[in-house]
């Protein structure tokens, strides 16, 4: 069974294109001031620069926060800006989850990821059925990564909790 979550239209625009725009504009304007007019240390400006290219590059370049995300039995996708990283979930070397689930926010890489792709942002509140997404990309990696530690800690923790009704 396949599923499809949606980044929310008005949040995406505003928090990743409208964010990505802005730090083209001021990769431009900080590189023309460190070369033209340098109102600050040229050292700095470049650094900003350099900063800002990187959120520009995340988002533009390694989609590194998708517009949407598609599950299935088999694979799963990222896709954002006409572009789509799939990936197939039997050949995947890597799946690696850093979940934040005050905000809801989890961290994936995948495969080999590089600047490239395979490293991907995504704001699950901020997506249609966002709790579901969040929980399914979760067992998805309790799955591929049954000896983690932290795969390890939620079965303990399961047991604990089943042997403790068991003695109620």
């Amino acid at each position: 069974m396949e599923k499809k979550y949606v980044y929310e239209a008005p949040f995406y625009f505003i928090e990743v294109v409208l964010v990505g725009i802005l730090c083209a504009v001021v990769t431009v304007i900080c590189l023309a001031l460190a070369v033209f007019r340098p109102i600050l240390s040229p050292g700095l400006l470049v650094f900003i620069a350099a900063v800002a290219f990187y959120q520009v590059w995340n988002t533009f370049i390694s989609i590194s926060n998708p517009e949407t995300v598609t599950l299935s039995d088999s694979e799963i996708s990222f896709s954002g800006f006409n572009r789509i990283h799939t990936y197939k979930i039997n050949e995947l070397s890597t799946f690696l989850v850093r979940p934040f689930p005050s905000s809801g926010k989890t961290y994936v890489r995948v495969g080999n990821h590089n600047i490239f792709k395979g490293r991907y942002w995504v704001p699950t509140k901020m997506f249609s059925d966002g709790k579901e997404l969040f929980n399914q990309i979760n067992e998805l990696d309790y799955k591929l990564n049954p000896a983690s530690l932290k795969s390890r800690a939620r079965r303990v923790n399961s047991e604990y909790i089943k042997n403790k009704k068991r003695k109620k």
